[in-house]
């Protein structure tokens, strides 16, 4: 017996129809899970028409393969769907990292956040503040964490030390060393730096500036450019896939040379974070010499860097954001470039486009936006927003435990 009861070649014809109207809701993507949603509408819509015309018997046919479809529909899209969540998640696991939380003392979100990371065994936690009143808000995860007051710790002189020889060629005396460690931030700073934790997650209730600032004084940059990107994830109109967006919250004006070392890190935290089939679009308002500025040179410029460094890599650019992302835009916008999928890396060609855009992507998109994310500390630094939920700290501290490989 067919799980699907049969319908007349007249009734298909009308849900052929239904297909057309549901699907105008997933044109702007082509993979076989929205071409099933397509028929998935196309069931409601004819439903909605014969229901008007009043045809009980189709009707009920009709919404008894609806369910059917329904169901397995569900089924399929649970099992083949890419959870990018609890695949960083169980990457990081395994990797047992120790990450420090300097705003524990004066953060609700990052107690509820703690309190899941020890539940699931994602990392192991350093909590900087008041041993007494990070007991009462921790109750029995108390004893699961290692915390450290900045006022009363053992090895302070040591940690003064360290950051007076980092910083003395500033002009750093070691009474100002001492006095910068008592704050959270810079303590946790100089407590990674002597290789006590493996990395840092902070921001949830400070702006980036008070983040970064001790992380590029005390663990300092690689090769001279420290930069960020956020990784967004959850299902949206265009794809089912995570997508990186940077700089937005490190770099405010990027050279032509800057922002091609900005696609070039970025892309090697797309491949770390185990996304595959990178697309990298620079992006401008203006798409292939449609508008030419000082502003458009400098995005080429940076396209062609990173081209000629970077030849099996997908990357278009300067570009606007709709033709990067939309087949039929792009036919029209730069109909010369063979356009085989969205882009998934977006460069930004300003700190400004960058804030400004991952927000009203977040919020208008309905996204978890995880970061901002650094690239380019000696050690993983990571700066939260201050909008963050319990979930995206999460998710930060597994990238953070992935970067310290």
């Amino acid at each position: 017996m067919s799980l699907i009861t049969p319908v007349d070649e007249k009734s298909f014809v009308k849900i052929k129809k239904g297909k057309r109207e549901g699907s105008k809701i997933f044109a702007q993507t082509k993979t076989p899970f929205n071409e099933t949603c397509a028929y998935f509408a196309g069931f409601i819509t004819i439903n909605m028409i014969i229901t008007r015309k009043n045809k009980p018997k189709i009707k009920d046919l009709l919404f008894k393969n609806f369910l059917v479809c329904l169901t397995i529909l569900f089924i399929i899209s649970y099992y083949m769907r890419v959870d990018i969540e609890k695949e960083l998640i169980q990457r990081a696991k395994v990797l047992n990292k120790t990450i420090v939380f300097p705003e524990a003392d004066f953060s609700d979100r990052i107690i509820i956040a703690v309190k899941n990371i020890i539940d699931i065994n994602l990392a192991k936690v350093v909590l900087i503040g008041n041993k007494e009143s990070l007991k009462e808000k921790l109750g029995a995860y108390y004893q699961k964490v290692k915390v450290v007051d900045q006022t009363n710790y053992e090895n302070f002189s040591f940690l003064a030390n360290k950051v007076y020889l980092v910083r003395k060629e500033k002009g750093l005396s070691l009474n100002e060393a001492e006095k910068l460690l008592l704050d959270p931030i810079y303590f946790a700073n100089a407590y990674v730096l002597c290789g006590y934790a493996d990395g840092i997650v902070c921001g949830a209730e400070v702006a980036t500036a008070k983040t970064l600032r001790p992380a590029l004084q005390l663990i300092k940059s690689k090769k001279g450019l420290v930069s960020s990107y956020f990784l967004f994830v959850g299902k949206n109109s265009v794809t089912d896939n995570a997508f990186l967006m940077g700089d937005c919250g490190v770099v405010e004006n990027p050279s032509a040379v800057q922002e091609c070392l900005i696609a070039e890190s970025m892309l090697n935290e797309f491949q770390m974070l185990g996304l595959k089939n990178p697309k990298i679009a620079f992006l401008s308002y203006s798409t292939l010499n449609s508008a030419n500025s000082g502003s458009t040179q400098k995005v080429k410029d940076a396209t062609n860097l990173f081209k000629q460094n970077n030849q099996n890599v997908d990357a278009v650019g300067e570009v606007q954001f709709d033709a990067s992302i939309n087949k039929d835009v792009a036919k029209v916008k730069m109909p010369n470039i063979q356009f085989l999928k969205p882009a998934n890396i977006f460069v930004m060609p300003n700190i400004d486009a960058g804030n400004i855009c991952y927000k009203m992507v977040q919020y208008f998109g309905n996204l978890k936006a995880i970061g901002p994310i650094t690239m380019g500390f000696n050690k993983p630094v990571n700066d939260l927003s201050r909008g963050c939920t319990p979930d995206e700290i999460i998710l930060l501290t597994a990238i953070t435990c992935l970067q310290c490989q």
